[in-house]
């Protein structure tokens, strides 16, 4: 296909032959100053000089990108030939690498000796001049306040202060009388007392006068450090003559920054003076705010009202009304981005506010917020609901129960990671309001479904999320049920082991283990055990027995020796044959552990096994194996040692309490199987007799219950006893002795055999009815 001729991409984007050209000649030259770098042998400062004066302008900029980790390999006087080399060069390179420079100054010079520092105000002057890029003057304008914060003292109250006058001055540009601003506040850092800042008072107070909204604007940032240098004199007869009178500037930029700096220096005031001259201005605004003010005092609201609280309470309930009103109003704003500060702000006003109006007010500002439109205004209630469960204190369960579950179902993922992200805090409140375990699983059973619907399409796509998520998980037990353990939470978990990342592998079988030793039942403990073995420890699949070694660490932590020679053992130390080097590597490190489990009385046999395993292992063709085998053979050497000398004490004795506890549980769920058992027979004998009725009225409808063989007889004529024989069909009707009475036989006789001559049966007379 031709290529059009007025085709913009080809005009534009490809470059013609003469540019192809010089591609190839600029990655010839960096590949000939490369490789005569490297032959030829140089050190750091030899390196970096050339690299400055012959490379290309990517390779200047990757050098000045690590030029803090260079330096620290470089001596002093090292380092003042690469200060001197950029003297040189610099101002004449290409702008990226004069920005790049600028970067690595400021981040190398808190490791410099302040004597180098001093040797950098000739460039960073030579820099500040250069009248190419407004973005060049700014960077080293940066760099020209680190200076002043590192440079020795002496520099500071000799030639500094005489340079800061001279580029505070009317005459001087723009961009000088900017720096100056920022070096007045660097100034106050570094002043050895108030006397030496009082003589940039004069500067001050032109500079809060200049004609450039910029400069008033930049030194009214500056007045907080200033008065706290200065003291409360001079703060209050100077600085807040001159802060007032920005705060009327016709420029609402200089109008914010004032009101920003008075609320930053209302801490700083004497209480009497504030009460009197700072509150009644800060008041004035939330009952009437400027247009100017009005986004800036919303954006802190929180923050200035807890500036302001005492003072807002010694004004009366009008001043709380007033700073309520002004909140709950920003709050209704049709602006979603003031509802995002409002809400953002909601924990600080809540700590600020007495609690009558918490409870009558913010609370409905909270659930109008929570049920917001906008997802960055929902986002802010969830991230900061764990204060608010905290300031409410006895009265958190009560107040968020209900609004806790609305937001964690809510859909949007920014909403549900930031309640995830201090999900525990706000549990841990709940927890203890909770009156009786029933009520706990009622309510738990309820944050249940959205919590595992989050964990199940969210969390397992991100790995942040999961790790976020893991670091709650270990308090779960206390709020769940074992029934939701081990339904809900331990098939999730599984499935994380065997398809999850490696890095939390181990963060997760742990949580595996705390989940199982939770359970308090033997029985859904052996389950969850037995499923371990079978699905991870004799898995065709290295991962799964990987994280069976894992689980194996976590047991041996939490478990007793006895439990886990008895559940695991055997399993894991077939893994030594295991075809995968990565499996028999990990073992070798899980060694150490397993000889602490199987010390005396443990099974002679298994440690015979141990030993075999170990020697099999210190000949094994895999390289990493046999390094792991002789790091752990030392382990176990130490091992050894300690059991003889009788060292590890502590270990013995809380080993003893996990296995009593063990035991413990143990005789609790036998006796509870007892019980269960005991009632299933019951239950079983119940149900038994109840088919054995129903069958019978099933088979003798008219009857009711089944009759004796006397009962079925019709009546005898003339009161003749009928007779009926044993084992046989009954006489038919008539064929007795009219009148004979026989007795009946005794037991003993009738349990014997007869023949059918002889007759047995019960006494029945014609009265006997149907």
């Amino acid at each position: 296909m031709p290529r059009p001729v007025d085709d913009p991409f080809y005009a534009q984007e490809l470059p013609g032959l003469e540019g192809l050209n010089a591609v190839n000649a600029s990655c010839q030259h960096e590949e000939n100053v490369y490789q005569y770098v490297e032959e030829s042998g140089m050190g750091t400062c030899d390196r970096i000089v050339y690299i400055l004066q012959k490379g290309s302008d990517a390779q200047r900029t990757t050098v000045l990108d690590n030029m803090k980790q260079s330096l620290s390999e470089c001596t002093d006087d090292e380092i003042r030939t690469i200060i001197a080399e950029l003297n040189e060069c610099i101002w004449q390179l290409d702008m990226c690498v004069q920005v790049a420079c600028a970067e690595s100054l400021i981040s190398s010079m808190p490791t410099l000796n302040p004597a180098l520092v001093q040797e950098l105000n000739e460039l960073t002057e030579t820099m500040l001049h250069l009248k190419e890029s407004e973005k060049i003057r700014d960077h080293w304008c940066d760099v020209y306040v680190m200076l002043l914060k590192h440079v020795p003292q002496a520099e500071i109250e000799g030639p500094m202060v005489k340079r800061v006058l001279v580029k505070g001055d009317v005459s001087q540009p723009l961009y000088s009388r900017l720096l100056c601003c920022r070096l007045i506040g660097a100034f106050c850092e570094r002043a050895p007392n108030a006397r030496f800042v009082s003589q940039f008072l004069d500067l001050t107070v032109a500079l809060c006068q200049d004609t450039d909204l910029a400069v008033r604007a930049a030194m009214c940032g500056q007045l907080n450090a200033l008065a706290r240098t200065l003291g409360q004199a001079t703060t209050k007869e100077i600085i807040m003559r001159e802060l007032g009178e920005l705060l009327k500037d016709e420029e609402s930029e200089v109008a914010k920054t004032a009101f920003c700096t008075l609320m930053e220096l209302f801490d700083y005031l004497e209480p009497s003076y504030r009460n009197s001259q700072a509150y009644p201005i800060v008041r004035g605004y939330v009952v009437n705010p400027p247009p100017a003010i009005r986004p800036v005092l919303t954006a802190n609201f929180g923050k200035y009202i807890y500036a302001v609280k005492q003072d807002m309470a010694d004004g009366g309930e009008e001043d709380v009304t007033a700073f309520v009103r002004y909140y709950v109003s920003a709050s209704q704003d049709p602006n979603p981005a003031v509802r995002a500060s409002c809400a953002y702000n909601l924990p600080a006003v809540a700590a600020s506010l007495p609690p009558e109006y918490t409870n009558t007010h913010i609370h409905a500002v909270f659930r109008a917020l929570a049920d917001d439109a906008s997802r960055e205004t929902r986002g802010s209630v969830a991230a900061g609901m764990h204060e608010l469960t905290k300031l409410a204190g006895d009265k958190s369960f009560t107040c968020f129960r209900h609004d806790f579950i609305q937001i964690l179902h809510d859909k949007d993922t920014l909403v549900q990671d930031k309640l995830m992200a201090n999900l525990s805090a706000i549990l841990n409140s709940f927890l203890p309001q909770i009156a009786t375990a029933e009520d706990r699983d009622k309510y738990f059973a309820l944050v249940l479904p959205p919590l595992v619907r989050w964990w199940e399409t969210v969390a397992t796509n991100s790995l942040q999320r999961l790790q976020v998520l893991y670091q709650h998980l270990s308090s779960f037990p206390s709020y769940f049920s074992a029934a939701q353990l081990h339904g809900t939470y331990l098939p999730i978990l599984l499935k994380q082991l065997s398809h999850g990342p490696r890095c939390l592998m181990a963060q997760c079988a742990e949580i595996v283990i705390l989940f199982c030793r939770r359970l308090e039942s033997c029985s859904l403990e052996s389950d969850v055990y037995v499923k371990l073995v079978v699905e991870f420890g004799k898995s065709k699949t290295y991962w799964n027995r990987l994280a069976f070694l894992e689980i194996c660490r976590c047991t041996l932590d939490l478990y007793s020796r006895k439990f886990f020679c008895e559940r695991l053992l055997d399993s894991v130390l077939e893994l030594a044959k295991d075809p995968v080097s990565s499996v028999r590597r990990r073992l070798c490190m899980l060694l150490p552990a397993l000889k602490k489990a199987l010390r005396p009385p443990a099974d002679a046999e298994a440690q015979a096994n141990l030993l075999q395993i170990v020697s099999k292992l210190q000949s094994d063709t895999n390289n990493d194996v046999r390094e792991a085998i002789q790091a752990a053979a030392v382990e176990l050497e130490r091992v050894d040692s300690e059991a003889r000398n009788g060292a590890d004490t502590d270990a013995d004795l809380l080993d003893s309490e996990k296995e009593a506890e063990e035991q413990v549980l143990k005789e609790a769920m036998l006796e509870q199987d007892k019980l269960e058992r005991r009632q299933k027979i019951r239950e079983m004998l119940h149900n038994d007799k109840i088919e054995k009725e129903a069958a019978s009225r099933t088979k003798f409808p008219h009857g009711g219950s089944k009759r004796s063989s006397a009962e079925r007889l019709p009546p005898a004529p003339n009161g003749a006893v009928v007779r009926q024989p044993v084992g046989g069909t009954p006489l038919p009707r008539g064929s007795g002795t009219p009148g004979t009475v026989h007795k009946p036989h005794d037991k003993k006789r009738i349990s014997q055999p007869t023949n059918h001559s002889r007759i047995t049966g019960s006494r029945v007379t014609s009265a006997t009815k149907r």
